[in-house]
């Protein structure tokens, strides 16, 4: 098994966005980071480049200019559907895909193989895919809680990416899917939102349970939980699904790229996420595309954390290996 397929591991500079939008570190800052975290690069179009949805030529240059001077590799561009952006009503399909295709030139632009899709465009997917395979970028709908390997709205993803059958579609599982438990960092802001300890407790009793939000939300209303607590509960199964890791099986010949969701490090795992699991699957299934790193958890020194979370990914394909 030495010359098994590995993955690689890179950033996603989500993982930055507390510490970008506050001025702390700079684009370029990102970047240099960037080398020293596995050297892939995966940036989030609204957050990371003024003009959204357009790319500039000004940031195409200066995009380009740090990819070659840090010998970066572009992995993933997060777009956005944004159909809920105009007061009053919904983009159409026609809006949703004109938004969508401007996304996808921008990253075509910049060299990025990959653009991320939320599950909303995919009333415009099959009217993409030519598009994307002329700008020979693939599309990867995201996989993100409550969105499960086996919800019923995954579930018609891949029925239309299977019906569609082109390598320029496919999928984006992120790690939140897989929890084991929920996090501290989530527990404690439910406190710090004034819910009372008997609620977060029945709350974790009922995620366990593999409830839907809906489910759950009806159940803890008829303890006379407010709306306001239900805001948390809709947080936390918002971030952590129950999708079993094996389950990544089924969907092996769609993944073209996966987020590396992780809210803390302790004692060198993630304790909430059922990452060993995953990267073992990953492997066994042949993949050799890109995880990103993705750092969604309580303020601190998010290069460090970073860094962090590739040595526990790196040790566990080191394992498997």
């Amino acid at each position: 098994m030495a010359n098994r397929p590995v993955f690689h591991v890179g950033i996603s500079f989500h993982s930055f966005v507390s510490e970008f939008i506050s001025f702390v570190y700079s684009f370029e800052d990102m970047m240099e980071m960037a080398s020293e975290l596995g050297g892939g690069v995966e940036i989030v179009g609204p957050s990371n480049h003024r003009g959204f949805p357009y790319v500039t030529n000004e940031f195409e240059r200066a995009f380009k200019s740090s990819v070659d001077r840090y010998g970066l590799t572009p992995t993933s561009y997060g777009s956005y559907a944004d159909p809920f952006m105009l007061p009053g009503r919904n983009l159409t399909q026609d809006e949703i895909y004109d938004y969508t295709v401007i996304q996808l030139e921008g990253a075509a632009k910049l060299g990025f193989p990959i653009v991320r899709l939320q599950y909303f465009a995919a009333v415009a997917g099959e009217r993409l895919v030519p598009v994307a395979e002329k700008l020979k970028v693939r599309m990867g709908y995201e996989l993100h809680t409550p969105l499960m390997i086996e919800s019923p709205i995954v579930l018609g993803l891949r029925e239309q990416i299977k019906r569609i059958s082109s390598e320029y579609l496919g999928l984006i599982p992120d790690m939140g899917i897989f929890g084991r438990s929920i996090s501290q960092y989530h527990l404690n802001r439910g406190r710090k939102m004034g819910v009372p300890e008997p609620v977060i407790q029945k709350a974790q009793a009922l995620w366990r349970k593999r409830l839907t939000f809906e489910e759950a939300a009806e159940a803890l209303r008829a303890e006379g939980v407010d709306e306001k607590k239900l805001s948390w509960v809709d947080q936390v199964w918002g971030s952590f699904g129950y999708s079993e890791p094996s389950s990544l099986v089924d969907i092996k010949d769609s993944v073209i790229h996966f987020h590396g969701k992780f809210f803390t490090i302790e004692n060198g795992d993630e304790p909430d996420l059922r990452y060993e699991e995953v990267v073992k699957t990953l492997l066994d299934m042949g993949y050799t595309g890109w995880m990103s790193t993705e750092y969604e958890g309580a303020p601190t020194n998010t290069f460090e954390i970073a860094k962090a979370h590739q040595a526990m990914v790196n040790r566990y394909i080191q394992k498997y290996v």
